[in-house]
């Protein structure tokens, strides 16, 4: 308790030592209810910001675009970890508030460090819904309520195809950013409209996927999603996800021969630039080659035994970045499944050249090199 008081009273003085805000747009304080339907009060526009979850960097990306991380104080910088040369590029964009917050590596179940937190002197702390368990059993609720530091709980992960974009108008809403926050919603609701229309009462052919794809070397096989993560885009996408009956939890392994017995019409693999010395995930991305990447495929599919999945011998493989099935701008994965789930009914749809829009009019990044999406060679 003494220790909780000092970090009280440390939190309250350099609190009260921040410059005062301007004028800004929206009104504050303003109450919101978050993805866990708790109401919570913003007193005045967030300056300090901590993310449990660092891919949320790519929402703040949409809404802060001159500078994604001016907010951030303290984060789990989850790019540094599993996708260098993304966090290299962001790096390379905003060098000094990159360099700024502090890299507080959090568990990916939400454990938080309270000390850490309260030394970043945070005005808001932004978390997933997914993580409220394990935060309210190690009482981090409890505790930066008292403190008077508002906690936010967002959701691009449980309901992806239908929380992200709504994260991203609550967090616009929440930081002044409502202008920016209401342009990525509107794009996004129309190219998810775009979908639904192309596959309106077709067929669901059914999908294997193989999230983190090669992270555990070229043996291992193969990690899956259930009903939430990428099981849902692919639902969203107009397919079945057999991870959804295959496992009985969120996520989960499963036999090859219970994959091949399965007989996906698609087999889907997310990779990513996994730092694990055992990885060979096709390294989708930023400032990747779409021929090194279609390479770690074709790796993973000569596998021993994949010969004799029907997806394989159809020639029905394709890979994505595996981010995007936490990230607000998934829409460029469910437009991926769809087409290649539905080719002749989505024909108008252009997944890349919508990618392109979104990093050229809706952040800062601009026209970069990215490989967010590949079928495999002559396939």
């Amino acid at each position: 308790m003494k220790l909780f008081s000092r970090l009280r009273l440390a939190l309250q003085a350099s609190l009260f030592a921040l410059p005062a805000l301007t004028a800004h747009a929206t009104d504050y304080p303003l109450t919101v209810t978050d993805f866990a339907g708790r109401s919570v009060e913003i007193k005045s526009e967030p300056k300090r910001v901590v993310l449990q979850d660092g891919r949320d960097l790519f929402t703040l990306a949409l809404l802060d675009r001159q500078d994604p991380l001016q907010r951030v104080v303290a984060w789990n910088n989850i790019l540094s970890r599993s996708d260098r040369q993304g966090w290299a590029l962001f790096q390379k964009k905003w060098p000094e508030s990159a360099a700024r917050p502090v890299d507080m590596k959090f568990g990916d179940d939400g454990q938080m460090n309270m000390e850490q937190i309260v030394a970043a002197r945070p005005d808001l702390v932004i978390v997933h819904a997914r993580v409220k368990q394990a935060l309210e059993d190690a009482h981090v609720l409890d505790s930066l309520k008292a403190l008077g530091v508002p906690v936010l709980m967002i959701d691009s992960e449980m309901e992806p195809a239908v929380n992200a974009v709504k994260s991203v108008e609550l967090l616009g809403k929440v930081l002044n950013r409502e202008k920016e926050a209401e342009e990525y919603a509107g794009f996004y609701r129309s190219h998810q409209k775009a979908v639904d229309d192309a596959i309106a009462g077709t067929a669901k052919p059914k999908v294997f996927i193989e999230a983190l794809a090669g992270r555990k070397g070229a043996d291992f096989c193969c990690f899956t999603h259930g009903d939430v993560y990428w099981g849902k885009l692919v639902q969203a996408a107009g397919g079945e996800n057999l991870g959804t009956r295959m496992l009985s939890g969120r996520t989960g392994d499963v036999a090859l021969e219970s994959i091949i017995g399965a007989q996906p019409d698609l087999y889907m693999m997310s990779g990513t630039p996994f730092e694990d010395k055992a990885a060979v995930s096709p390294a989708f991305g930023f400032d990747i080659d779409r021929a090194s990447v279609e390479q770690g495929m074709s790796r993973l599919m000569a596998r021993k035994g994949f010969e004799h999945i029907k997806a394989v011998q159809d020639g029905h493989v394709v890979g994505l970045y595996h981010q995007l099935y936490s990230s607000v701008w998934n829409i460029y994965a469910i437009e991926y499944l769809a087409k290649a789930l539905h080719p002749d009914e989505t024909k108008a749809i252009d997944p890349d050249a919508d990618l392109k829009t979104i990093l050229t009019r809706m952040t800062g990044l601009g026209d970069v090199p990215v490989v967010f999406g590949a079928r495999l060679a002559g396939k």
